[in-house]
This record gives C-alpha cells, sequence and structure tokens, in this order.
C-alpha cells in the first residue's frame, strides 16, 4: 500500500465498493426468488475506511479523533413484504442495528429501546 498513489489507492477501495454491491443485489435477486418466504436482508459495515483525509489511511482511529470517513458505515435493509416499513430516517448509529434487529425478528429484551428502531409501528 505504500508504494500506491492517491488514484490507486482510491480505484482498489471503489472497486470494492463496486463488488460489494455486486454481492448484495445477487443477494436480494435470490431472495426475491424465495416467493413462498418473507425475506429480508440487513447489510451493515464494521466500519468506513479513510484514504488520506487528513493524511489518515486505513481505520481505528479512535472514535473521539477519528474524520467522519471512518465512522460513517453504510447500513442497507431490504424487505421484501410490506410486514414492516421504514421509517424517514435521515441519521442512523450502530445502536439503531441493535436495537431494529430485535424488533424485527421479535426478541423481548429489558434492554430494547423502541425509539431506537428503524421500522415504523
Amino acid at each position: 500500500m505504500g508504494k500506491c498513489t492517491q488514484e490507486e489507492l482510491i480505484n482498489a477501495y471503489d472497486n470494492t465498493i463496486v463488488y460489494t454491491d455486486f454481492i448484495l443485489s445477487s443477494l436480494i435477486e435470490e431472495l426475491k426468488e424465495l416467493e413462498e418466504y418473507n425475506s429480508s436482508m440487513f447489510y451493515v459495515s464494521d466500519h468506513g475506511e479513510s484514504l488520506g483525509e487528513n493524511n489518515l489511511y486505513m481505520h481505528g482511529i479512535p472514535a473521539s479523533i477519528a474524520p467522519k470517513e471512518q465512522l460513517e458505515i453504510p447500513f442497507i435493509v431490504w424487505l421484501s413484504d410490506d410486514a414492516k416499513t421504514l421509517k424517514n430516517n435521515e441519521v442512523l448509529y450502530q445502536h439503531n442495528v441493535f436495537h431494529s434487529v430485535l424488533d424485527f425478528l421479535g426478541i423481548e429484551s429489558p434492554i430494547y429501546d423502541e425509539n431506537r428502531i428503524i421500522f415504523k409501528k
């Protein structure tokens, strides 16, 4: 990586995003074929990535000083039916994922917070 140009680094990262999109799209197409089932897909990246912003590369900087490129991550939800509809959320956090999955699966927990789910009630 140390020998890559900035353009090569960004192109390599962009290629990983294109491939991830391909995999997710393929998965959704397979789920659509399961017409006798209500299907869903939740995709959450584990981290963002710095590509030279403020001279930072990769990820793992403490959250208190990390740039937004490392903290803002993809969160994609696909649903096959109208059993659940999404709220009009402008900003979501990883905490929303946890509570939304609990809600989606109907799991009861004393730490469940209905205010953090992404679905309309």
